[in-house]
């Protein structure tokens, strides 16, 4: 039998969280490493690839499938109020995280808190990242298709619509969204789906924007990977703001019409917008279980999706 050649997956020193700085003045482009030479042998960190990719077509040489999926939005997805040790575990090869930043490019395994080794306007200092929705989003996902979420975070907290449409955050967004295409392809990764999970709009909300201005805004901070071949967004509603009512109540609702009426929105879970007070501790931030349910209902959703449309 012909001997299979796995795509390395880097290794990272867990004492680049600590020396993480904050975001540079402007997004550096990410230069791929090298790719090493074939060997029979997988580096004793390496993910094995499947021997038939499940639910795809993959290009002859692809040694593995994934659908990417960028977990964008503010400090509600990064997990700010979250708790890694009650984030569920995700087995080995049904979910990858793909990290730029101080690691070096590539696929690793997920672990919590998601995101840490992020760096650049689209993320959050390791010190704010508590535990995700990811992790439970990806085992949702793998169970309702059998093909595994590679992940990159883009999260940052207190950004507003306004922020993600700034020229140094869109080209940071395309320009790490381009890495990722470039990089599975150089390193025989195919890519059946490209997906975005959004869950974002406490800042719009205390702020009181206008329902169209948000909607519109939305639409505008994806128009370019959409173009570049974004297929849907699956939207987590804002819930709600503790002691202050109707705080959110714009924004939630044009997440819902925007849903509604575009088809490359798709609601992915309410889930937040359903809990009781309880589950928010610090009045605005949720709980490792609120995010769970969230990121199992949309990762049901999102799969379901998947294997729906050709």
């Amino acid at each position: 039998m012909a001997a299979v050649t796995a795509a390395v997956i880097l290794s990272c020193d867990a004492s680049a969280v600590s020396a993480q700085t904050a975001p540079a003045a402007a997004a550096v482009p990410v230069t791929n490493p090298a790719l090493p030479a074939t060997t029979n042998v997988l580096p004793a960190n390496a993910v094995a690839a499947p021997v038939t990719p499940a639910a795809a077509t993959p290009t002859p040489a692809a040694l593995r499938t994934v659908d990417l999926v960028i977990f964008a939005g503010q400090s509600n997805m990064s997990g700010r109020g979250g708790n890694s040790k009650a984030a569920p575990g995700v087995p080995v090869d049904t979910g990858y995280e793909f990290r730029i930043g101080t690691c070096p490019s590539g696929l690793y395994p997920v672990t919590e808190p998601f995101g840490i080794y992020s760096n650049g306007y689209l993320c959050d200092p390791a010190v704010l990242r508590s535990g995700s929705l990811v992790s439970a989003f990806m085992n949702s996902y793998y169970r309702g298709c059998g093909v595994p979420a590679m992940g990159f975070s883009a999260a940052r907290g207190g950004s507003s619509i306004g922020y993600w449409q700034t020229a140094p955050v869109q080209a940071e967004l395309i320009s790490k969204y381009d890495t990722i295409n470039a990089w599975c392809t150089a390193n025989h990764v195919f890519i059946r789906r490209k997906y975005v999970v959004w869950l974002q709009g406490e800042t719009d909300g205390v702020a009181n924007i206008d329902k169209e201005t948000y909607k519109t805004g939305l639409v505008n901070v994806f128009s370019s990977l959409f173009a570049k071949g974004l297929e849907q967004v699956f939207i987590i509603p804002i819930g709600q703001y503790v002691g202050l009512p109707g705080t959110y109540d714009k924004v939630r609702a044009a997440d819902m019409e925007l849903c509604a009426s575009d088809p490359r929105f798709t609601l992915g879970s309410d889930a937040l917008g359903q809990l009781p007070p309880t589950y928010i501790p610090d009045g605005c931030h949720y709980n490792q279980s609120a995010l769970n349910m969230a990121g199992s209902q949309c990762g049901s959703v999102a799969a379901a999706r998947s294997k729906a449309i050709p």
